[in-house]
């Protein structure tokens, strides 16, 4: 009847492997990934101020996320990372390669400065752990919620989960469950709990990037000074 809801006849949720099927991976996975590092940092004691915002109407164009920046609902000044998962197809990720730190989308770059602190928590993490593994990709199936903050005066970064048969579309034009990896769930938690206990490193990782091309250009200048 007219107003009823009609769900798609597929696996409301299985496990096979390290791979999770379900009706809506998109974006119950990365929700599950912000409770997760919430988890970790309360049994850990680990200290800062971290809010998961968790927003609705995305699909229909980031109705919560522009409402929220619009009525400066998030404190002014709030580092936001945004959280989805995103498509894989046509090998924009891999799936079991680790969480991405997503640089932009197919409307807008993201943050830079962000992006560059979120890569080095993830570089050092990895260092630390040879298990834990991670991508930064442009990935650019689409439009997400980090674009709205950015854009509407947040500084704003992104992290994703590679997504397999987006929204229920599976191979040859059939409907299928959406898939997540397990690991990368479980890493995008790890990556979210480091980095809220870096936060404050946010300017010394862009001021060291920026003083070294400095030495650089410093450098490079004098030698082509000394060679004429």
């Amino acid at each position: 009847e007219v107003g009823d809801y009609a769900l798609w006849d597929v696996d409301v949720c299985r496990i096979r492997g390290q791979i999770m099927h379900a009706r809506q991976c998109d974006d119950l996975a990365g929700a599950v990934s912000v409770l997760a590092a919430l988890d970790r940092m309360v049994a850990s004691g680990a200290p800062g101020h971290v809010v998961g915002l968790f927003t609705r109407a995305e699909e229909v164009g980031l109705i919560g996320a522009s409402s929220v920046a619009r009525v400066r609902a998030l404190p002014e000044g709030a580092l936001v990372v945004a959280v989805e998962c995103s498509s894989m197809a046509g090998g924009r990720a891999e799936q079991g390669a680790g969480p991405i730190i997503r640089v932009g989308d197919v409307q807008h770059i993201f943050s830079p400065r962000v992006t560059m602190w979120m890569t080095q928590v993830a570089r050092e993490l990895a260092a630390e752990d040879p298990t834990f593994c991670y991508q930064r990709k442009l990935m650019d199936g689409g439009t997400t919620e980090a674009t709205a903050y950015d854009l509407m005066g947040y500084e704003t970064g992104a992290a994703c989960m590679a997504l397999g048969n987006y929204h229920n579309a599976g191979p040859r034009g059939r409907i299928a469950a959406e898939t997540v990896h397990l690991g990368d769930v479980e890493g995008l938690a790890r990556l979210f709990e480091r980095m809220a206990r870096d936060t404050t490193r946010i300017d010394r990782v862009h001021l060291d990037a920026t003083r070294r091309w400095q030495r650089i250009g410093r450098e490079a200048t004098a030698r082509l000074k000394a060679g004429r």
